[in-house]
């Protein structure tokens, strides 16, 4: 690693790691929601679904969008025009799901790209999980890159393999796979854990 860190390189690396931690918040934050920490439980009642606008249109899972009403628990709040997005179901007319709604919380809906979330244990697991998800794919690179390429020019796949396949038995392999183990006991443990603990008593 060069003694001198180029600033272009080194807010490079900032950028990345602001917009990883960004993103493990948002789904973190989605899975409180899911868990029923935050918002106002209800009824989603599903009118109609469509198919997501994907640009990877060849694979085999899509990601569908539902209109429908909202209803509390409590009955005082109605939503007829309630949305949920990002659903890898399409569900039938008349379907009813267990929905926790943002309060008006518009951080809420922003994150979540609708006005109201899916509630339940499975859905927070797998939001915890996918926030680990964000962090495995991008931490150990960030890692790897500013441990052996500060003050390097851009390399090439072979250039990048050839310089991994050199940090064997070295502390920046060490730390590299050890963050990748971290991130993926985080989706495979964490997640799951903390969805289930936080719905337990639901």
């Amino acid at each position: 690693m060069s003694g001198k860190t180029p600033l272009k390189t080194l807010y490079g690396h900032i950028f990345f790691l602001a917009v990883a931690l960004v993103i493990f918040t948002a789904f973190f934050i989605k899975g409180l929601t899911a868990a029923g920490l935050t918002g106002t439980h209800g009824t989603f009642t599903v009118k109609e679904c469509s198919r997501e606008s994907t640009s990877h249109r060849s694979t085999a899972q899509h990601d569908y969008e539902c209109d429908g009403t909202f209803r509390s628990d409590d009955g005082k709040a109605v939503d007829g025009k309630a949305s949920l997005s990002s659903l890898d179901t399409e569900y039938d007319p008349g379907v009813e799901l267990a929905t926790q709604g943002h309060d008006d919380s518009k951080i809420l809906s922003i994150l979540s790209g609708a006005t109201y979330t899916i509630a339940g244990r499975g859905a927070a697991a797998t939001n915890f999980s996918t926030g680990f998800a964000v962090l495995l794919l991008i931490i150990p690179v960030l890692l790897f890159s500013w441990l052996t390429r500060f003050g390097e020019t851009t390399r090439t796949i072979p250039q990048q393999w050839a310089a991994w396949r050199a940090t064997a038995g070295t502390r920046t392999r060490k730390i590299v796979l050890g963050a990748a183990a971290a991130a993926l006991f985080g989706m495979f443990v964490i997640g799951p854990a903390l969805g289930f603990a936080l719905t337990a008593g639901s």
